[in-house]
């Protein structure tokens, strides 16, 4: 018979990265924006991600994004401010890329309806908003359903031209309209 080895449990780290919920909530009622802000991006977090889904009030306006200024007083809408790329899987297959955007276009290529069967589900990744040397990214999947019905999933990723400038969270909004109904969650994710 073997011997039985004694592990040692002290050199075992007691905690890897992994993700922290920062803040939630839902709405059944008209509201206009989402806004991640200052309080929940700090410099003890990398990366974060959202999830949310959601209705709009009027029938498929396009969903936007903006990065929060450092200042954490408003948001970033220069001419040119935004590099961005879309993809669009589903009736047709399209793709839109461009650098001269002056918001982030989530649903670019189908918008939600708003009728029983519509809507949309969001994951957002948003990368390095705390970093003066990296610019800032979020990569995203929306799934959603057009006005005719018809299920769109898009896949997209945008960055700040501008790598310099930290940034303290960002707002979501749609171009008409407001939210009709959304839930979310937002986590940070641990540095290692």
């Amino acid at each position: 018979a073997g011997t039985l080895k004694r592990i040692d449990y002290s050199l075992i780290k007691a905690s890897s990265p992994g993700m922290t919920l920062l803040s939630s909530g839902s709405v059944t009622s008209t509201t206009s924006q989402i806004q991640i802000t200052g309080t929940q991006v700090s410099d003890t977090y990398e990366h974060y991600r959202l999830y949310l889904s959601g209705k709009p009030t009027d029938d498929a306006p396009s969903m936007n994004l903006r990065y929060r200024n450092s200042s954490n007083d408003g948001t970033i809408s220069s001419s040119g401010a935004y590099s961005l790329a879309v993809k669009r899987l589903g009736v047709t297959n399209d793709q839109i890329y461009s650098e001269s955007y002056n918001k982030i276009e989530l649903t670019n290529r189908v918008n939600s309806g708003n009728a029983a069967n519509e809507g949309f589900n969001l994951t957002l990744d948003f990368m390095s908003p705390r970093s003066n040397t990296v610019p800032t990214v979020c990569m995203w999947n929306v799934t959603n359903a057009s006005t005719t019905d018809n299920f769109t999933y898009q896949t997209g990723g945008a960055r700040r031209n501008d790598g310099t400038e930290v940034h303290t969270g960002f707002t979501i909004y749609f171009s008409s309209g407001d939210f009709a109904e959304y839930e979310y969650q937002f986590y940070g994710l641990q540095k290692s």
